[in-house]
């Protein structure tokens, strides 16, 4: 009498092996494409920040430089793909012991807009 073994795998254990793999793999790249998205966000985000600060820090540094019933001018360059707005528009100098309220708006590539209240005012 002959036995007869078991010998490598049938057509459904690979088929099984191979579709396990594959998912196994899909998800690996969804979760590769998710990280490199989510740092590219970030990275924009931080630059707005930056790009906001450094916006504030020039609107201030030409107030200082004010005279009550004259303008001042800000000097500042945003880098390619941003935009910085103003509310209220306009570069008067506020009177003598009183503030002025500017709200900053930051737009980067994504469009998302970061925004920052600042006072002024003439020394």
């Amino acid at each position: 009498m002959r036995l007869h073994k078991d010998q490598g795998e049938t057509l459904v254990e690979t088929i099984l092996t191979v579709v396990i793999i594959g998912v196994a793999v899909t998800a690996l790249v969804a979760a590769l494409a998710t990280t490199a998205s989510a740092g590219a966000a970030h990275r924009n985000n931080v630059v707005a920040d930056t790009v906001m600060r450094n916006y504030a820090e020039a609107t201030k540094a030409a107030a200082r430089t004010c005279v009550t019933g004259q303008t001042y001018a800000v000097v500042f360059q945003p880098p390619t793909g941003y935009t910085v707005s103003v509310a209220p528009t306009g570069t008067a100098c506020p009177t003598v012991l009183t503030t002025r309220l500017l709200t900053l708006s930051v737009t980067g590539p994504t469009k998302v807009a970061q925004t920052m209240a600042i006072r002024i005012r003439t020394p």
